[in-house]
């Protein structure tokens, strides 16, 4: 009778532990109903009028008209407001948050760390709820976020660029060693912070993906071509042998994820291309041939458009000797957005601003407006910031850390991403913080008006809904910070 009790009392224990019991026991998810919206869903070049959308837990539970919620749903009333998803940036730098001459001489990684919370917040505030960090040690910082203990984006981590000897991520100075490359191991502060990581030959090559991989990276970020920012590699240049680029995509694709390359010319993308890179980041100086390559291979160009814009060349921190050349390259290009569009290629929304926190808000809202210009299309451009992009992060495949739902669509079964915006972003970009001034707009950071709600991952982060901002609604898994927003005011 004892054995035969013991068993009893052992299978009613394992039933307790089914996934099915614990489903049974487990308390309802809170509900959010938003009542009364005009829905974009990020794929459709159309609002969908009259609609209700029904949030449980962190995901869309149901949208129409006629949806409602159960009893203790918190219910919203957008007010015949447009509902859209969040946004999405897909190449961003939230570590390198202050000038490059800064980072080099004077800053250590506490300086970047604390400036990179209030980088997240805002970007949470300006309504993207996730960013592509294509360079920095913002695994923390995910980390944190993801813990509630910071306020920002859902952020998708490469680690430390890779970058050649003389490449675009090799940041020594003249003054620095390396004259002889018995000096090679002495680092830039960018390579002792994790910014990025110098490497030669395969093997360094393997062992730096690697280290980022192992660092929780969702991807790998590499620099296949020159650049304007760095100051001893022409940006017509080719990076990185065939060998070494495809021994990296190798080593990502073993790990489930992909790799991104900085490249601008036909002969970079190319050979990034011939090993299976998928993202190719700027890439303003390729031909249409090589457009309608990246098509065939369902790969994505993540260009940031102020980089070709004529207001480029207005920057304060421009070398004087550059302007020319900025204009000349701005003119040459500017039907490059187009171009793209007309050969297929899948764009995805990039900001891709480095330097001083307070200008980035600058550049992200220009670049938003400059957009609409170049591609013609507040729809494409939307398209860019959320369902593109969307499909663009889940390349991560298992290294994604946010599998529950689809972002950038509002769609039954999608993450609770979603803006409540007055007006309608498909005739005026504005509503979402496009701006057509960049280095002459107000250099302090100002809510956007017409942004009045802004959940991530079905919580409430922002609500203004009726003239007041509500900072108690700033929610987080095991705490609320009632005065987390008190330092903003909405803009006048």
């Amino acid at each position: 009778m004892s054995l035969r009790l013991t068993l009893i009392l052992a299978a009613a224990v394992l039933a307790s532990l089914s996934p099915r019991a614990q489903a049974e026991e487990a308390p309802a998810a809170q509900q959010t109903l938003i009542t009364n919206v005009n829905v974009f869903d990020g794929k459709n070049d159309a609002l969908t009028q009259g609609q209700n959308v029904l949030v449980e837990g962190n995901l869309i539970k149901a949208i129409g008209p006629g949806v409602n919620a159960g009893d203790g749903a918190i219910v919203i009333d957008g007010g015949g407001r447009t509902l859209m998803p969040g946004l999405i940036d897909g190449h961003a730098h939230v570590m390198i948050n202050a000038h490059f001459d800064t980072v080099e001489g004077n800053l250590d990684p506490y300086d970047l760390a604390y400036r990179s919370a209030l980088v997240a917040k805002r970007f949470l505030l300006d309504g993207f709820t996730a960013v592509r960090d294509m360079g920095g040690p913002t695994f923390a910082l995910r980390r944190n976020i993801d813990a509630g203990f910071v306020v920002g984006p859902r952020i998708y981590p490469s680690g430390g660029f890779i970058s050649q000897t003389s490449g675009h991520g090799d940041f020594r100075d003249r003054a620095d060693a390396g004259f002889s490359f018995q000096d090679a191991g002495d680092l830039s502060n960018f390579e002792r912070m994790g910014i990025g990581n110098v490497a030669d030959g395969v093997p360094e090559v393997l062992k730096a993906t690697r280290l980022n991989l192992r660092n929780g990276a969702t991807q790998i970020k590499i620099m296949g071509g020159g650049g304007g920012s760095s100051r001893f590699d022409p940006i017509d240049t080719t990076q990185y042998s065939e060998e070494e680029i495809c021994a990296i995509v190798e080593a990502a694709a073993d790990w489930g994820t992909y790799v991104a390359a900085h490249t601008f010319t036909d002969r970079a993308v190319n050979r990034l291309l011939d090993c299976g890179v998928k993202t190719f980041e700027h890439s303003f100086f390729i031909s249409a041939d090589t457009m309608k390559r990246i098509a065939k291979k369902g790969a994505y160009v993540v260009p940031q458009m102020w980089g070709i814009s004529p207001d480029l060349a207005r920057n304060p921190l421009m070398p004087p000797e550059k302007v020319p050349m900025v204009k000349a390259l701005g003119k040459q290009y500017a039907d490059f957005g187009r171009n793209l569009l007309e050969n297929g290629v899948k764009v995805v929304f990039a900001s891709d601003y480095v330097g001083v926190f307070a200008d980035a808000e600058r550049a992200r809202r220009y670049e938003i407006w400059w957009r609409t210009q170049t591609f013609g299309s507040n729809f494409e451009v939307l398209k860019q910031m959320t369902s593109t992009a969307g499909e663009m992060l889940a390349l991560s495949g298992p290294r994604n850390p946010y599998q529950a739902g689809a972002q950038g669509v509002i769609e039954e079964g999608a993450y609770a991403d979603l803006l409540l915006v007055d007006g309608n972003p498909l005739e005026d970009i504005t509503v979402i913080g496009g701006n057509t001034k960049w280095f002459d707009a107000a250099p302090e950071f100002k809510l956007i008006p017409t942004l009045h709600l802004v959940m991530k991952d079905g919580r409430i982060y922002r609500n203004d809904i009726d003239g007041r901002l509500s900072p108690e609604a700033v929610t987080f898994p095991e705490q609320t910070f009632s005065g987390i927003l008190r330092d903003y005011a909405p803009s006048e």
